[in-house]
């Protein structure tokens, strides 16, 4: 969930949200106090999958030096392996000692000592090993079919290369002599095991690009134009007409400060609900321990919120009203929300808006910019359009010192409506975003650059903003030019390697079961 208008003390920037759902894991029970714990969901089957899944957490918990102990353990437990996926006919198959299981430890060693929630780091040490095991077994098929293989000689020279024995920066021989057969044959192995794929990767990286197209890229890079442009926000709204819609609609901006606790079923929720209003638990208590959403570690308190964004969170929006009629310390629920069900705690009753209010007065603006934008937008274009013949005449400095706007400056931008990794483009110029936002769209990019210098444009949309653009001078920067034609096959080389690797985990070929291996036999939540 995320937070709402808060109508004490906060930005008018942060009115006009709406309280919508955000899960997080947790387990939902509610505490008993003097009476056995209330089993609020049906037991989970204890799988070995299951107790797998506890014990790496439990290891992650404690002491975070993963690799050792989860892969002892997964080493000793699923001598089958786990297979999550294929690719062509090749299985991804995690098992002691393979590439899927040397990532696995990987991963876990670069998470030594992280504070990261233990399921999420237990994820991303899983997917991020599984993705690189796809890759690799995709590329190896590739190197296969080509007929690279690692020759004897190459592998000794990459051993030497690979720093595993190395001293001082440098390899040295003593080194090598003392390590053990078993340490020896370790690196060999993984050496030669990769050297096919790595290989391939640095062929598809080191594809050199001609002269031609350098220089194309590079003169398109070098050439840019400048801007210059007033934004027309939904904040120049007139007070008078935000607070004549908040006087016709004073439902939607009553305000109430609230705690929430959020369930994933009718029957958790009910359960919950009872235990409260018998006494049995506090609403507080039972938020901490039994809310799925991202409030329950601050007890359930969500803050002062306007009416209008809450009714987003029933799924019928007529049973919201029974929030305006309940009083401060009412429980009122369970509500049934977009898949989930909520219980609501008022900690102050429903209170009728000041309408003179600044917070007020922004959040109205902020409502009908998405609310009942065309309200909004209608006054927007008509005063757009008046400004805009008014800067025809006047100046594009003369009408934002007349309005009390802002100009803002966009310095030299290329075109670059593909956003392309080689040029600027407006994410990097534009400060304010608007034009950024706006030139995303193809009409409005090409009106931009194909219209003569210094020209004042018709007003341009942007999100719920209008804008009045002023072109400015073509300006060509050798710098950036002469940047490109220096680094280019090398970005080239990296967007080669982006683009191939896209293409095998896009492929027909591959078999993508992660997700559901990953829930049900490393988490074991399978049934």
């Amino acid at each position: 969930m995320s937070s709402n208008d808060n109508t004490n003390g906060k930005k008018p920037e942060e009115n006009g949200k709406v309280l919508a759902f955000g899960k997080k894991e947790k387990k939902s029970t509610v505490e008993k106090k003097g009476k056995h714990e209330a089993a609020l969901k049906p037991k989970r089957r204890i799988t070995i999958g299951w107790v797998f899944g506890m014990i790496v957490l439990i290891l992650i918990a404690i002491s975070f030096v993963l690799a050792p102990a989860i892969q002892a353990f997964v080493g000793q437990g699923t001598s089958d392996g786990i297979v999550f996926g294929k690719y062509g006919k090749e299985e991804i198959k995690y098992a002691y000692g393979n590439y899927f299981y040397d990532q696995v430890q990987n991963y876990a060693n670069e998470y030594s000592g992280s504070n990261a929630n233990q399921t999420q780091a237990l994820y991303q040490i899983w997917k991020s090993a599984y993705d690189s095991t796809v890759l690799f077994t995709a590329v190896n098929q590739i190197a296969s079919k080509a007929g690279i293989i690692a020759a004897d000689e190459v592998v000794k020279r990459a051993i030497i290369e690979s720093g595993a024995y190395d001293k001082d920066g440098k390899f040295d021989v003593k080194t090598y002599q003392d390590a053990s057969a078993e340490r020896k044959a370790s690196v060999e192995k993984s050496i030669r095991r990769s050297l096919p794929y790595q290989m391939v990767i640095d062929d598809v990286g080191t594809v050199l690009s001609s002269s031609s197209e350098i220089d194309y890229i590079a003169e398109m890079a070098s050439n840019g134009r400048t801007f210059r442009y007033l934004s027309l926000s939904p904040a120049l709204y007139p007070d008078e007409l935000a607070s004549q819609y908040a006087l016709q609609n004073k439902q939607l901006f009553y305000s109430m400060d609230m705690s929430i606790i959020s369930m994933d079923s009718q029957e958790n929720a009910q359960a919950v609900y009872d235990s409260i209003v018998s006494g049995e638990t506090s609403f507080e208590e039972a938020a901490t321990q039994n809310s799925l959403d991202s409030y329950a570690a601050e007890e359930g308190k969500v803050g002062r919120l306007y009416y209008y964004g809450l009714v987003s969170n029933f799924k019928n929006a007529d049973e919201a009203v029974s929030l305006l009629s309940a009083k401060s310390g009412d429980v009122l629920g369970p509500f049934e929300a977009n898949g989930a069900w909520a219980i609501y705690k008022l900690n102050s009753t429903p209170e009728e808006a000041d309408y003179a209010s600044e917070e007020l007065l922004a959040s109205v603006k902020a409502y009908l910019a998405t609310n009942d934008s065309a309200i909004i937008d209608t006054f927007l274009a008509d005063l757009a359009a008046d400004l805009r013949a008014e800067a025809a005449s006047k100046g594009l400095e003369e009408v934002a010192l007349e309005q009390g706007l802002s100009l803002v400056d966009v310095s030299a931008t290329p075109y670059n409506l593909g956003e392309s990794q080689y040029m600027s483009n407006f994410s990097y110029t534009d400060n304010a975003g608007l034009l950024a936002k706006a030139a995303s769209n193809e009409d409005v990019a090409k009106q931009l650059y194909t219209a003569e210098e210094n020209t004042l444009l018709d007003p341009i949309k942007s999100g719920t903003s209008y804008l009045l653009v002023e072109t400015g001078e073509d300006v060509q920067d050798d710098t950036m030019g002469s940047y490109i034609t220096m680094f280019y096959d090398y970005y080239s080389g990296a967007q080669n390697q982006q683009d191939f690797s896209q293409a095998l985990y896009s492929s027909d070929v591959f078999e993508d079961n992660f997700l559901t291996t990953f829930l049900n036999v490393v988490l074991g939540q399978g049934k």
